[in-house]
């Protein structure tokens, strides 16, 4: 695979879904060791952070495919009393409701687990989130999926700390960036 400096000298110029679907070919060839060490050592950088350990309530996405993995994390804030809320789709928006153990998920939109019907929905105004996404530029942008949930998410509800969690080859110098694009506060990686 030719790196993507090369591909372009100037990443301005690559269109989101060129940037996409070289980062997500870049996560399939991941090798599942390296990849379990850097989610294990993202965990515990995220355990680390004054915001989470301050916290009453952490947002985390549920990890789907090769995306930096959040299955642990979730059992380690369970596990250390915190109130852990996940997304689930209502049609174009998301929200966020609380689970106790990964039991508590079903597929949802697209096969990513989802909280099930019988979760209670959470609205805690600034309560941190841990963010997905496929790429990150260092001043914190972020290209998702293309949905716009967390972007239309943050625009509802702007106060929340928002944390990425990526591996190192997601985060680029630039790309473009749109006006309705929601940065992140902090990103961290292994």
């Amino acid at each position: 695979m030719v790196p993507l400096r090369t591909l372009v000298k100037n990443m301005e110029m690559l269109e989101k879904s060129e940037i996409r679907k070289y980062i997500k070919e870049k996560r399939k060839q991941l090798d599942s060791a390296l990849k379990e060490q850097w989610d294990e050592s993202i965990c515990r950088k995220v355990l680390s952070m004054y915001e989470i350990r301050h916290s009453f309530c952490v947002y985390c996405y549920v990890s789907f495919g090769q995306e930096a993995g959040t299955h642990k994390l979730i059992e380690y804030l369970i596990d250390m009393g915190k109130y852990v809320a996940v997304p689930r789709v209502e049609g174009d928006r998301m929200y966020f409701y609380a689970i106790q153990s990964l039991q508590d998920l079903e597929p949802g939109v697209m096969g990513i687990m989802e909280p099930k019907k019988t979760c209670l929905k959470v609205r805690d105004a600034q309560a941190p989130v841990i963010v997905p996404g496929v790429a990150f530029d260092r001043d914190g942008h972020r290209i998702g999926y293309g949905g716009g949930y967390y972007d239309r998410f943050f625009e509802e509800e702007p106060l929340h700390p928002r944390f990425a969690v990526a591996y190192e080859f997601q985060v680029m110098d630039r790309f473009p960036v749109e006006e309705h694009d929601k940065g992140m506060d902090r990103i961290i990686l292994p």
